[in-house]
């Protein structure tokens, strides 16, 4: 028996509305062969009691306290069968009714799906982000990130790599996907379609841009940064193997000379 194609994770957090909307659009997808994981962090708000009235639609829910947004996406995937999860989390919606059915009537095999996100409206444009496009380098990891919401990933990577750090606020999506393309190799596979509306006003949108930083200086050592001038410069640099090579000389380059300043 072939296991399950796609795991939709669902988190919220006082937010009914935002949840009523998800919910709709994923019980209007023509798309079936998913499990549907609600986590909801002991809402106060009505939350409880809507997912309770869809309780037969989800594979799994539970409403009690967690630690913060990426503790409670951790419990979703721990709990996923799926080969790819996809999170949908309150707020926001798939880009159409049939958007799902369109990816996987084909097979794929890459570690990580994207398509277009879009946000506030159905049929507004698409977000703008440099990512979406074929060919990624670590320049594009450093200065953008992938939606989770137009994102599959496979549950596999999440195997290999381990769960989001849940001592970060905003950015641990981010910091996954860093650590998954720039230093791990993982695959991609860029799906040309508009999958998704991001419901603006997250806690990315607040306080993700100082968190960013901080941690970039972390997983983007000096020299990587310093030569992104150079890389955007040569439009054919964009693979993967290509941009290691040069960051592991440019490291190297750059460690001599720091050796020769300190004589």
């Amino acid at each position: 028996m072939n296991a399950m194609k796609l795991s939709i994770v669902t988190i919220n957090y006082n937010n009914r509305d935002g949840l009523q909307e998800t919910i709709e659009s994923v019980v209007a997808q023509s798309f079936k062969d998913f499990e549907w994981i609600v986590i909801d962090g002991g809402s106060t708000d009505g939350s409880k009691e809507l997912i309770e009235q869809y309780a037969d639609r989800f594979a799994y829910w539970v409403s009690e306290p967690d630690k913060g947004i990426y503790n409670a996406m951790n419990k979703g995937i721990v709990m996923a069968k799926g080969e790819y999860i996809n999170f949908m989390n309150s707020g926001d919606i798939y880009a159409s009714a049939t958007i799902l059915d369109e990816i996987f009537s084909s097979a794929h095999s890459a570690d990580v799906l994207y398509g277009y996100m879009m946000r506030g409206k159905v049929d507004g444009e698409a977000n703008n982000l440099s990512m979406m496009r074929p060919d990624l380098s670590w320049v594009d990891f450093y200065r953008d990130g992938l939606p989770h919401q137009s994102t599959f990933i496979k549950r596999s990577l999440f195997d290999r790599l381990g769960l989001y750090d849940e001592n970060l606020k905003a950015v641990s999506d981010w910091k996954f996907f860093v650590d998954a393309f720039v230093y791990h190799k993982a695959t991609s596979e860029f799906i040309p379609k508009k999958v998704a509306v991001y419901a603006e006003g997250g806690i990315s949108d607040v306080m993700g841009c100082e968190e960013r930083k901080r941690v970039a200086k972390e997983l983007f050592p000096r020299a990587m940064i310093e030569t992104i001038p150079v890389i955007e410069s040569h439009k054919r640099i964009q693979h993967h193997r290509l941009t290691s090579k040069l960051y592991s000389f440019v490291d190297r380059l750059a460690k001599r000379l720091e050796r020769r300043g300190e004589r």
